[in-house]
């Protein structure tokens, strides 16, 4: 039988949370149907992975394909390697410390079935806080259709971060040997461009992952990597060095595909900067502020939003805006358009 789904999971140092991923994934209609795919990344608990999917592989009916890296490939290698090797018509990827929002999967495929011409799927999400708090990316009240193009590239590049929940068809994309995008912890993002320029996408409006507060942070554990994070903890030269890749990745999209397309998107990652610049509010004052600063020297300060963001962090708190940006997600009933 034609494998609708492949889930594909790049594996690095988290058993127990690859095993909470694995169980949240509860489809009981198109069980047969689904195949999860796991890469593991020569991590210092390989075998602990390798004994976790062992644990699940007994206990489910799914079909389980496990695959160990003979060296460290970094993120984007083992992702497009991963993904390169899925046999689903379409695939999903998740990031191994996130799960599946309970009674989603169902739903979504069916969606999925409905419209199997989509290329690119942007799904809803949500993500849980370690004080408890949900905040629901909502994207629309409703599903959303976008035609091929440039104006769908830009709409769905920043939304498209998130990498749990990232569905393509995979007939729509084969550059899975494309090594520009190494260490910037960003591949997705040309998966997305090159199926959003060529074929119709469209938002689901289904919450479909979750994230969950508090995980440790391993990149830069690869020599891609290396130059760019300090690999265990989240510094302010690791956030700076992302955003930066955002950039590179935006110029090189450009490039690729020929478009200027880059300008727009650092506009839209300014206008929804609250998601970014709270990352260092926590470390005080001073660290936060010099965040910001070379933030706004990267350009990302071209709005009135990213300033009011700033100050309202500044005055309120991480844990204060948090709470008056997710009681306006619920006013507004979605994230709002700005």
């Amino acid at each position: 039988m034609e494998k609708c789904l492949s889930i594909c999971i790049p594996a690095y140092n988290r058993p127990a949370e690859l095993l909470r991923l694995l169980r949240s994934i509860d489809s009981v209609m198109y069980r047969d149907r689904i195949e999860v795919v796991i890469r593991e990344d020569q991590s210092p608990k390989r075998e602990e992975i390798r004994a976790s999917v062992k644990s699940f592989q007994t206990e489910s009916s799914l079909e389980v394909r496990y695959t160990e890296n003979p060296e460290n490939y970094g993120y984007d290698k083992n992702l497009r390697t991963l993904a390169g090797s899925a046999q689903g018509r379409y695939v999903l990827i998740m990031g191994d410390d996130d799960v599946f929002c309970p009674g989603a999967l169902d739903p979504y495929l069916s969606f999925i079935e409905e419209h199997s011409d989509i290329g690119y799927i942007l799904r809803r999400y949500r993500a849980q806080y370690a004080d408890g708090t949900v905040e629901d990316y909502r994207y629309a009240k409703q599903n959303v259709f976008f035609e091929p193009g440039e104006d769908s590239y830009v709409e769905l590049f920043r939304r498209s971060l998130f990498i749990s929940g990232f569905t393509f068809r995979k007939a729509d994309f084969n550059d899975f040997g494309q090594k520009a995008f190494d260490g910037t912890l960003l591949f997705q993002l040309y998966i997305e461009a090159t199926v959003c320029l060529n074929r119709r996408a469209a938002y689901c409006d289904i919450p479909l992952t979750m994230s969950i507060e508090g995980g440790i942070p391993y990149f830069g554990s690869s020599k891609n990597e290396q130059a760019l994070y300090t690999s265990g903890s989240n510094t302010v030269g690791n956030s700076i060095n992302f955003m930066k890749q955002v950039i590179y990745t935006s110029e090189q999209i450009d490039r690729i595909f020929q478009i200027k397309c880059s300008r727009r998107i650092v506009e839209s990652y300014s206008r929804y900067s609250y998601g970014f610049l709270l990352e260092h509010r926590q470390e005080g004052i001073r660290v936060f502020t010099r965040y910001a600063r070379e933030l706004r020297e990267l350009g990302f300060g071209c709005t009135l939003y990213f300033y009011l963001y700033y100050l309202m962090l500044l005055f309120l708190g991480r844990k204060g805006t948090r709470k008056l940006i997710v009681f306006v997600k619920k006013l507004w009933g979605r994230t709002p358009r700005l």
